[in-house]
């Protein structure tokens, strides 16, 4: 049985399969991973525990030392929005605060604010409670100890007998007291309500409750109070301002009368009798100028009457004058004779000449008349336009005169209107006066406190269960740290995969260790018990050999041995697998070709007389140096320490005869070399075997060791290398969860008699 994994080609020739040519893939790494850490977290369970036990016992024994504290609670909460009051009408008194989220952090400010804890503490007489005040003794409620406290509570920062220096002393004990109650204070607000939650911490439940409920109680007392003085300096400056609105009123007042009287202003008849003669002084003027146009118009037409007497007759003026209708009767009679005498008479008839001089004369009279209406038509033109200019001139005056009283009463009406409006000013503030003084006597604070706190019963600090549920939550993290450390510091390899993942070369089995036996028992253990795990793992190193060849070479027949460390226990696998060989039927024989530190002698309990060394230094044959005593069958050649002269014996030419010489006679030649790290002996004798097994110590070379030796084989190029895990043990390993040999050795055991 060997195992087989992914890498068990990495570091085999070109061209080289497995038996079968399949390799083993693991079901799941993801599994495998968990696994593996569950199987860490198993192995190192006594160290995960301790660290556990060790941190939650810790904090259990330090939370006894650590003083219990109490939180009273109590809630009051903010009157937002709702007005207790008819607020006041004035726009500079009506403003109501709007609780918000800015209202209600100044609020917890307040009640954190150190004038109010030392309020707090004036009622409470926390300077005599030694909680807060070091400078007081403590007190164990035994009436000895009262008096100490009782002076103590005499003194006051009012007493004027008080020194400087011991006022300032008392101040100072005040202020550390004050801070020594807000830092127990805890102010916080309820999210999404106007509710104030005030949390004060005491090692005493009944102070805790105590305490915070004179905190809500003083926050209420320094509202109302805060709203009286409000009240009361708005009273005042409403007085102030009454008064002052009094005598602007009585101001405005009078200079509206004394305006009136200095501008002879009249309120009603005087205004309507101005307007009234205005209105009629317009009414004649326009009736005067009517007659004036009139006379006007007339004379004009008696001037051009004058120019033409044809049309005197179209003329009402004229007809209307009896003078000029009996003269205009005369003429047309002379008119009317001259025309019926041309018919019978010339010119110059006597008549006629006549005729024509009473007609001259009728005409020079008519003139005459109607120059004398021209002189009474200008005349009453005359008098007309003085009567028109007489009329301008009243409605002059009278119009100069409204002008007069409306520039007056413009201005009147300024003062009037200055005088109403510090009428309804002061009416305003009187009003607001007289209301707010009787608000005076109804103050209501705009805070309430929800609910008391209550004494409590268990300790808000330290809690306790949650201190030692997250110490236990802390231990686990600290577990697995100190348990992944202890696995990052566990430099050596325990698998398989580990080998060949990381030095590239195959690893053909691992071989179960075997304690408590003294050399000899531990080389005849195989014989002994040939159903064990260990006869059966080194019975499958034997089995892999021919099966992991390159397939145009033979089975390998010359085997060596080595590794990075000496103890690893190369010698003594060597004699195993030589003996089972040898029980197998094989002709094998050892070569104990360690020069140095030989072990084989002293693992088969043999002192033999002659060694390898006499054979390659020409001292002796082959065959007096081979040993055929061994029960098993197997021959071995032995060694002795010869360090000086070892590399040169090793690398001679008889030593190249002798590999060659009994490959031509046994089946299995096993090679025991020194160390690789210890000296370069096992480099050579390498290169004279066809395959080398390289043991790493379970769980216990370094990995930095076995890649430095290992290291040395590749850089001569030897590939023929593979690695054997030694000294497994299997019930640790088991725990490991490496799905390798010695796991099913461990799952399977029952297949095992031995």
């Amino acid at each position: 049985m060997v195992y087989q994994s992914p890498q068990s080609n990495l570091g085999a020739p070109a061209g080289v399969q497995g038996g079968s040519g399949l390799l083993f893939r693991p079901f799941d790494e993801w599994q495998v991973d968990i696994r593996r850490l569950f199987m860490m977290f198993i192995r190192r369970r006594l160290v995960f525990l301790s660290i556990v036990l060790i941190v939650i016992s810790l904090t259990v024994l330090a939370l006894q030392f650590v003083p219990s504290y109490y939180s009273g609670r109590s809630l009051v909460m903010i009157e937002g929005g709702q007005a207790r009051q008819k607020p006041l009408d004035l726009p500079a008194f009506m403003m109501n605060i709007r609780v918000d989220t800015t209202m209600i952090l100044s609020e917890i400010e307040v009640i954190k604010s150190r004038t109010l804890a030392r309020r707090v503490v004036d009622r409470l007489n926390l300077m005599a409670d030694s909680d807060f005040n070091n400078a007081v003794p403590s007190r164990n409620g035994t009436e000895a100890e009262q008096p100490a406290a009782a002076d103590y509570k005499a003194l006051s920062l009012s007493d004027k007998d008080l020194s400087g220096s011991a006022s300032r002393a008392l101040e100072g004990d005040i202020n550390r007291v004050t801070d020594s109650l807000l830092r127990n204070l805890e102010v916080r607000a309820v999210p999404g309500s106007y509710v104030i939650q005030i949390v004060f911490s005491a090692k005493s439940p009944q102070k805790a409750a105590r305490i915070a409920n004179a905190f809500a109680d003083v926050y209420i007392e320094q509202r109302l109070d805060s709203k009286f003085k409000s009240t009361e300096k708005l009273t005042t400056w409403l007085d102030q301002r009454l008064h002052t609105l009094r005598e602007q009123l009585r101001s405005s007042e009078a200079a509206v009368e004394d305006y009136k009287a200095e501008n002879n202003i009249t309120v009603g008849a005087r205004a309507e009798l101005t307007a009234q003669e205005l209105s009629e002084l317009n009414s004649q003027l326009v009736l005067a100028k009517a007659k004036e146009a009139e006379a006007q118009a007339k004379l004009d037409q008696i001037k051009s009457w004058i120019s033409d007497p044809a049309k005197i007759e179209l003329s009402s003026e004229v007809l209307n004058a009896d003078l000029v209708l009996s003269i205009k009767r005369v003429e047309a009679d002379i008119i009317r004779r001259r025309g019926e005498l041309s018919e019978r008479y010339g010119p110059k008839h006597p008549a006629m000449v006549n005729l024509e001089a009473e007609l001259r004369e009728v005409r020079t009279k008519i003139d005459e008349e109607m120059r004398k209406v021209a002189r009474t038509l200008e005349n009453n033109l005359g008098v007309e336009q003085a009567r028109v200019a007489s009329l301008e001139e009243n409605l002059g005056i009278v119009e100069g005169q409204k002008k007069t009283e409306n520039q007056a009463t413009i201005k009147l009406r300024e003062l009037e209107r200055e005088a109403e409006s510090n009428r309804l000013l002061f009416n305003k503030f009187l009003e607001t006066y007289k209301r707010s003084d009787k608000q005076d006597e109804l103050q209501e604070p705009d805070a309430r406190i929800l609910s008391y706190a209550s004494i409590p019963h268990h300790p808000s600090f330290p809690n306790r269960p949650l201190i030692v549920f997250l110490a236990f939550t802390a231990s686990l993290f600290m577990g697995v740290l100190v348990v992944m450390v202890l696995e990052k510091m566990d430099n050596a390899f325990r698998s398989a995969t580990q080998l060949e993942t990381a030095l590239h070369f195959p690893c053909y089995g691992l071989v179960p260790a075997i304690r408590g036996l003294n050399d000899k028992d531990l080389a005849d253990y195989p014989l002994n018990k040939p159903a064990s795990a260990l006869a059966e793992s080194v019975r499958a190193l034997r089995a892999v050999l021919p099966l992991r060849k390159p397939a145009d070479k033979p089975a390998p027949r010359v085997v060596a041995f080595t590794s990075s460390l000496p103890g690893e226990g190369k010698s003594t696998l060597s004699v195993w697998m030589g003996r089972l060989a040898a029980k197998a039927g094989e002709k094998v024989i050892i070569i104990d070709a360690d020069l140095r530190r030989p072990r084989i002698n002293g693992i088969v309990g043999k002192k033999p007389e002659r060694t390898i060394v006499e054979f390659l230094s020409g001292q002796a044959r082959i065959d007096e140096v081979v040993d055929r005593s061994d029960k098993s069958g197997v021959h071995t050649i032995y060694a002795r320490s010869v360090p000086n002269s070892a590399m040169d014996l090793i690398s001679s030419e008889a030593m190249r005869m002798l590999i060659g010489s009994l490959r031509q006679v046994y089946d299995l030649i096993i090679i025991d070399t020194p160390a690789a790290l210890a000296v370069s002996d096992a480099r050579m004798l390498a290169t004279y075997a066809d395959h080398t097994f390289y043991l790493v110590g379970w769980n216990k070379t370094p990995r930095e060791i076995v890649t430095m030796g290992v290291k040395q084989f590749a850089d001569i190029g030897y590939r023929p290398l593979s690695f054997v895990l030694s000294n497994v043990d299997v019930s640790r390993h088991v725990r490991y969860g490496y799905g390798d040999t010695a796991y099913y050795y461990g799952k399977f055991k029952e297949y095992y008699s031995n």
